[in-house]
């Protein structure tokens, strides 16, 4: 008979990356608030660890777990846990709303695969009908500093500025390589964002905004007014235009501007019939 080896097998092909430290797992799941009343989706449960600290502080939840061999580990740690559901797949081809069809609203957790931080906001922010309350990310620390970033600081941009329009960024803690079996080259950082009740007010749909960060960001090294002749074909005498009505110097950049210039930005272009 094969013997089971004492813990599983990790690939590096699917940057994995556990905590084995219990007491780093309960300190993350303090960190999420979850409650009784909660229903949880968990992204990259692994074998289980945090899964089971989750499972002891929410009424339902649902763990994904991309890697089949991970799959009997992560269903042996639940075993005791009735409230739990495992589904093997791969977060990035599933449809969220089916997987969550169940919850009338949810929480998301992760310990991601740094490499699809981007790709996975992405396809939340794509779909923001979907009832999420909030998400706890572990996430390398450049990139969850990305997400909290505001105007003037580094990887301010596109997706942070998208992020930030649904969700409100909590940077918790910051966490060292060492945590990790085994280490990555990289500082890690776990990360809440909470869904915003509000935004300030649109005059143009939601879409035509984002166009808008889109384009301005479209090539970093050139000033704001270049970046608008080139992704929206204006004449510069019209981008000057809209700049000057928005009293914006001419060299300046899109990542010294703030979300309500950006919405004054988009909504003077629709309204001048330039998108």
């Amino acid at each position: 008979m094969k013997k089971q080896n004492a813990s599983p097998a990790l690939k590096h092909s699917l940057g994995q990356n556990f905590i084995l430290d219990e007491g780093i797992q309960a300190e993350l799941a303090d960190f999420t608030g979850i409650t009784k009343e909660d229903h949880v989706l968990e992204i990259g449960a692994g074998s289980g660890m945090l899964t089971k600290q989750l499972a002891q502080r929410c009424d339902r939840m649902i763990a994904v777990e991309v890697d089949r061999e991970m799959i009997p580990w992560l269903k042996a740690a639940t075993l005791s846990c009735e409230n739990v559901e495992v589904v093997q797949g791969d977060v990035l081809r599933l449809s969220l709303s089916e997987l969550t069809s169940s919850f009338d609203a949810f929480h998301i957790v992760a310990n991601l695969p740094y490499h699809i931080t981007s790709q996975l906001m992405t396809k939340i922010l794509n779909q923001p009908e979907l009832p999420i309350v909030s998400m706890h990310f572990m996430l390398q620390k450049e990139s969850a500093l990305k997400l909290c970033a505001k105007p003037g600081e580094d990887g301010y941009g596109p997706l942070p500025i998208r992020t930030q329009w649904y969700f409100e960024p909590v940077l918790r803690k910051i966490y060292p390589p060492e945590i990790f079996t085994p280490p990555p080259k990289v500082e890690s950082a776990f990360i809440s964002l909470y869904r915003r009740k509000d935004h300030p007010a649109l005059q143009i749909e939601e879409k035509t905004l984002f166009k808008v960060v889109t384009g301005v960001f479209a090539q970093k090294r050139k000033t704001l007014l270049n970046n608008l002749i080139a992704s929206f074909h204006l004449s510069r005498g019209d981008a000057l235009s809209v700049l000057t009505e928005l009293s914006l110097p001419e060299n300046t950049r899109a990542e010294t501007i703030d979300i309500d210039q950006l919405i004054r930005l988009a909504e003077a272009l629709f309204r001048r019939s330039l998108l």
